[in-house]
């Protein structure tokens, strides 16, 4: 697990560094204080300082840890929530944010155990929505439409 350890931290450390470089050529926008670039940039301060940590702590004395085994629940709940974010990031452009991002939210929700569907159908929409009415109207940045390119 140490050894595992490290090396998670490195490419954690590696993928922070890439990130945050490429966050420096994003676009600059007048008069608006909090650009696109705000929040990747401290996604990747903060998962660079993370990675790190593990580094220190996997170079430190070996300590016994839990194995992380594929039939363990926990594990392949996390393994399920990873290919719903990565389908979501594939389906993005294609499909467009309106319709990807409600269908992401619902299959995380219920993939963390909530059954309440109208709630999560609900919550789903209304985030979207506010999402979506944050990005074009306070900060001025359209969000890919895809199929709904044309209709909005």
């Amino acid at each position: 697990m140490r050894k595992a350890n490290m090396v998670c931290a490195v490419i954690g450390m590696l993928f922070s560094t890439v990130v945050f470089i490429i966050t420096l050529g994003f676009k600059k926008f007048k008069n608006v204080p909090v650009g696109p670039e705000f929040f990747p940039r401290y996604l990747a301060i903060g998962l660079f300082i993370c990675s790190a940590v593990l580094l220190i702590q996997a170079i430190g004395k070996e300590r016994p840890s839990p194995s992380a085994e594929f039939h363990d629940k926990g594990m392949r709940r996390l393994l399920v929530g990873f290919g719903i974010i990565v389908v979501y990031a594939l389906c993005w452009e294609p499909v467009g944010f309106i319709i990807v991002t409600p269908l992401a939210m619902f299959a995380l929700m219920f993939l963390l155990g909530l059954r309440r569907y109208g709630v999560m159908i609900l919550f789903s929409c209304v985030a979207m929505i506010a999402i979506f009415s944050a990005f074009r109207f306070l900060l001025g940045i359209d969000m890919h439409l895809g199929v709904l390119e044309g209709l909005l």
